[in-house]
């Protein structure tokens, strides 16, 4: 869709939403297709919208907007910063746009489990980010929610076992610096794309490769123009559930709760989509169905990518982010080591 044809939707919806005395509307947009039983945005969004719809007897009707029918991650945001809608999904990339700093807890091989990453964004943590968005761009955060889980590396040029692979293959990345940086340590060639441009661009041979999460490329047919898949688990995937806090700041106190628990249900169904795949023969046995050649490294190859990702990463965002930068890749990896610490207890009593 071009941008004026979704200037011209999002006018129309502004127009709507001012003409209409009934419901509250709560205008929802974001990247996944509309099959909640493959991708996790939209699981996430049909759990929320039946929970805020029944529990508030009708006064909020939640529209979704699903497969990036209003624009790409900057376009929505801004239009939740302006009203004309109210929320939508952003990826760590789509963030660092409008907080650049944030992208220093995108640290690799940081989380080591889906258990610490689920305490991290649930705890404290979550509300220091929070803070920091709303200050910087009057959008509030609602909750960190799970973009497929942990990475994998596909490309369609040679098996990767380690990073020594990695030389000469054009790897599509988030517009995220970090990322980028890593990359490039790795041995790759980094080229940011958009998540709605990624397929084309793997298929015209703009770029060779990429890496996201099993869910991820098996709803975004990857697979497709895709040969070789390495579970390297280098990075965890979030997606980032941004809500325009004046239309909250208009709800009366039980709707806001009903939508803050919404929220929260919410974000746990996407993440249990997430895991049915992964853990089925949706998931990684599915790609070696069509062909791909599925790899999981030893501990020993993956730590020859970690020896190489991670001070390059920590470097850059000391050069471009200085104090506060670190300052953010610290508070994240303290959060990590809190979390489990918090799991070994639980375990502790678990048997004790």
């Amino acid at each position: 869709m071009s941008r004026k044809m979704i200037v011209l939707l999002c006018a129309l919806l502004l127009m709507t939403s001012i003409a209409s005395a009934g419901p509250l509307v709560f205008k929802f947009a974001y990247d996944d297709g509309p099959l909640p039983f493959e991708a996790n945005e939209h699981a996430l969004a049909v759990t929320f919208k039946d929970l805020v719809e029944s529990r508030t007897n009708g006064e909020i009707i939640v529209e979704l907007y699903p497969a990036g029918a209003l624009g790409k991650e900057r376009e929505r945001f801004e239009l939740v910063q302006s009203g004309i809608i109210q929320g939508t999904i952003a990826s760590i990339g789509g963030i660092a746009q409008f907080v650049p700093e944030i992208g220093a807890i995108d640290i690799p091989f940081a989380i080591p489990s889906h258990a610490v990453a689920y305490r991290v964004y649930d705890g404290p943590f979550l509300s220091e980010l929070r803070d920091e968005i709303l200050a910087r761009t009057g959008v509030r955060l609602m909750g960190v929610c799970e973009a497929g889980g942990f990475y994998a590396l596909t490309n369609n040029v040679r098996p990767i076992r380690t990073p020594a692979d990695m030389k000469g293959i054009k790897f599509r990345t988030m517009e995220v610096p970090v990322q980028i940086r890593m990359i490039e340590a790795l041995g790759g060639a980094a080229t940011p794309i958009a998540w709605a441009e990624l397929y084309t661009s793997l298929q015209t041979g703009v770029v060779n490769g990429q890496h996201n999460p099993v869910p991820i490329i098996v709803h975004g047919k990857l697979f497709e123009v895709q040969k070789y898949v390495t579970l390297l688990n280098h990075l965890y995937g979030t997606d980032w559930w941004l809500m325009n806090n004046d239309w909250l700041g208009s709800l009366t106190p039980e709707q806001r709760r009903i939508i803050v628990e919404a929220v929260q249900v919410a974000i746990v169904a996407g993440r249990g989509i997430n895991r049915i795949v992964e853990g089925t023969d949706r998931g990684i046995a599915f790609l070696k169905q069509q062909g791909l050649d599925v790899y999981m490294p030893s501990p020993e190859e993956r730590a020859q990518f970690a020896d190489l990702a991670i001070p390059a990463v920590l470097a850059y965002v000391e050069e471009a982010y200085g104090e506060e930068g670190l300052r953010w890749a610290n508070r994240f990896l303290q959060a990590i080591e809190e979390a489990e610490a918090e799991l070994e207890a639980i375990t502790a009593e678990a048997f004790r």
